[in-house]
Parts: structure tokens; sequence; C-alpha cells
């Protein structure tokens, strides 16, 4: 990571810039959920890559230890599958006129809950 990701001490500031990761990471997912909704290969192996690099970025970046990354990746991956299928099959329902728009604004939505918790446990834990 450049010197833009790197923790400046300044809580707010810090918290700024996880926000930036998260953020980057939550576009990159819904970008992916879109260009490869149709094909036969699926998102699923690519959107959990990316929430792992996204939770281990903010380890780095709070200087967390490895096992709290270990842990942490875990918990998201299966908390973004649980979540992002649920809400995505409930929106499906709901607007079916939207089609793999549902699919992205619900990915969008889990990588930044799952982008926010793992900041509120780590910066937590490096006060």
């Amino acid at each position: 990571m450049g010197g833009i990701f790197k923790r400046t001490g300044n809580g707010k500031r810090d918290f700024g810039k996880a926000n930036l990761i998260i953020f980057l990471f939550a576009l990159a997912h819904a970008l992916l959920c879109y260009l490869l909704h149709d094909t036969s290969v699926g998102d699923g192996l690519f959107l959990t890559i990316l929430t792992i690099a996204m939770v281990f970025c903010l380890i780095r970046f709070y200087g967390s230890p490895l096992d709290v990354f270990l842990g942490l990746a875990f918990l998201s991956c299966f908390a973004g599958f649980y979540f992002g299928t649920s809400v995505g099959d409930y929106l499906h329902k709901t607007f079916p006129a939207l089609g793999v728009f549902n699919n992205m604004i619900v990915t969008f939505v889990t990588t930044e809950i799952l982008g926010l918790a793992t900041v509120l446990v780590v910066a937590r834990k490096n006060r």
C-alpha cells in the first residue's frame, strides 16, 4: 500500500482512509458482479477473493495480527455469502425488472457492511 493508505494516528483521518479502502473494494465487487453475471464461471469465487483481500488490506492498515485476519476473513466470507444471497433473493422477488442491478446493489451494500464491521473490530483492538 502506498502513502495514502498509511495510518496517520489521527482517528478520524484513519477512519476516512479505511472507508476509502472499503468503498473502492465495494465498487470492485459491484463491477465484478456486473461483468461476470452471465458467464459460466460465475462471480462467487472472485467475490470471495475480493472480500478476503479487503479484510487483509484493512488488517494491514490497522496493524492487527494474522490470527485476527484469519478469523475475520473466515467470518466475512460466510456472512457475505449468507447476507448477499438472502437479500439478493428478496430483491429479485421484489424488483424483478432490475435484473443484475439487484446483485450489484446487494454486493455493494454487503461489502460496505462487512468492511465497516471489520474496521470496528480492528480499530477497537488497536487503540
